[in-house]
């Protein structure tokens, strides 16, 4: 799929636990069709223990970034301690309450369950939801 290679949602990080990226403004929302925001991840694991990693496409609609919905959510990803790799998609279209205001969106990884040394790798971008 196409990408534009200088927008990123977030860098390649890596992370042990809860993390919210940074706010990326959208002032006129996404295209009719929607967007997808393409998560690849690696060396999701844990020592032991029952953890899960769940990406999620965070909208702020009021341009307030402190007033966030967690609107669109992934799969989870249950931990083992074996590495893991994959690529997630979630879709997403959002329309703006006001082009003043530049509804921003952001990506999380949320880490829920009970791990222990839990850990994960990714970067996320947007790529267009048809081709």
């Amino acid at each position: 799929m196409p990408v534009d290679a200088l927008l990123a949602l977030q860098a390649s990080v890596t992370k042990t636990a809860t993390f919210n990226g940074a706010a990326l403004i959208l002032p006129g929302g996404t295209p009719r069709r929607g967007l997808n925001a393409r998560v690849i991840y690696s060396a999701a694991t844990q020592a032991s223990g029952s953890g899960v990693w769940t990406f999620s496409v965070d909208i702020c609609y009021d341009g307030v970034p402190t007033t966030w919905n967690v609107d669109f959510v992934a799969p989870p990803i249950t931990l083992t301690t074996s590495a893991q790799s994959g690529e997630i998609f979630i879709p997403f279209s959002i329309s703006p309450t006001s082009v003043a205001n530049g509804t921003q969106i952001r990506v999380s990884a949320t880490l829920s369950g009970s791990p222990t040394t839990p850990t994960i790798t990714y970067f996320a971008d947007l790529v267009p939801s048809r081709p």
